[in-house]
């Protein structure tokens, strides 16, 4: 059966009128008209009761109509999802604000050289993406273990410590004011200052003089501002550390969690597959 026939049987069911259909399509009633009646002769069977002031569905066009309009709807939504995704040639690399604001920003111009062709975007934003609902392309994660319907590639393992900006540097971490900051998914285990001072074996800690921050980026820089000491992820200040911004103070190390890339599986372009080896390689360096 010929497609456009088809896709005007729908459109005349859908309005109910020759006359409305011909101008959503943007042809003549009469020839409405004439491919209505080729479809009827070609299956055998009247589609439309012709009355002199209305058209209406016989039963073998009230049973075509659901199955064809259905079909119609689902083909012009998959010409619509190629046409988004052709226009938009891009990159969105999902992350948390931390890792946006010190790792990924910083790697925006490198990026933009390497592929000048792909535009890209930055979601930054605490809450977990469904990469397999087309949301994002990429995700840095911060997990325990790997998720096993994703690809994954290890970053980083989670190493906590606690920094300071230099003018704190001096001070004996018993005297100086302590930051800190909410985690927005679940991590019970997760190392925190009243396990660090056990840790370190200095007694029982104060937690009223810990000063909390709801966001990880806003912890990070309220202690560069030199505010207090952070427990802080530290792999993921590397830059800032090498930097001097902050310098880690004595005490215990406490390994948690691993920094990984992730994507879901599917077929990708040569692009795709090379932007996803540049971003492992750059975010790999920047631990």
């Amino acid at each position: 059966m010929p497609l456009p026939a088809l896709r005007t049987f729908v459109e005349v069911a859908r309005l109910g009128s020759f006359k409305k259909a011909a101008h959503e399509l943007n042809v003549t009633p009469t020839a409405v008209s004439h491919q209505i009646r080729k479809l009827e002769e070609q299956l055998g069977c009247d589609l439309f009761e012709r009355q002199v002031r209305r058209i209406a569905l016989t039963r073998e066009g009230a049973r075509l109509y659901p199955v064809l309009e259905e079909a119609f709807g689902r083909i012009s939504d998959a010409l619509d999802a190629v046409q988004r995704n052709l226009s938009r040639s891009s990159l969105v690399v999902s992350a948390t604000m931390a890792v946006s604001t010190f790792w990924i920003a910083p790697q925006v111009g490198a990026f933009r050289a390497a592929f000048p062709e792909l535009g890209w975007r930055i979601l930054a934003s605490d809450d977990v993406v469904d990469l397999s609902g087309g949301e994002a392309d990429l995700a840095v994660r911060f997990q325990r273990s790997s998720d096993p319907d994703l690809d994954s590639f290890d970053l980083a393992p989670g190493r906590f410590a606690p920094v300071a900006a230099p003018s704190l540097h001096p001070l004996t971490i018993r005297n100086a004011p302590l930051l800190a900051f909410e985690w927005m998914s679940p991590h019970p285990e997760a190392p925190d200052w009243e396990m660090w001072w056990q840790e370190a074996g200095l007694g029982r800690l104060d937690t009223g003089r810990i000063a909390w921050f709801s966001d990880e980026a806003h912890a990070v820089q309220a202690a560069i501002s030199g505010q207090g000491v952070l427990l802080a992820n530290i792999s993921l200040l590397g830059r800032e550390l090498a930097a001097g911004l902050l310098h880690r103070l004595d005490g215990p190390l406490l390994p948690y969690g691993q920094f990984r890339l992730v994507r879901a599986r599917k077929r990708r372009s040569a692009a795709e597959e090379s932007a996803w080896q540049w971003w492992c390689a750059a975010l790999s360096k920047m631990a």
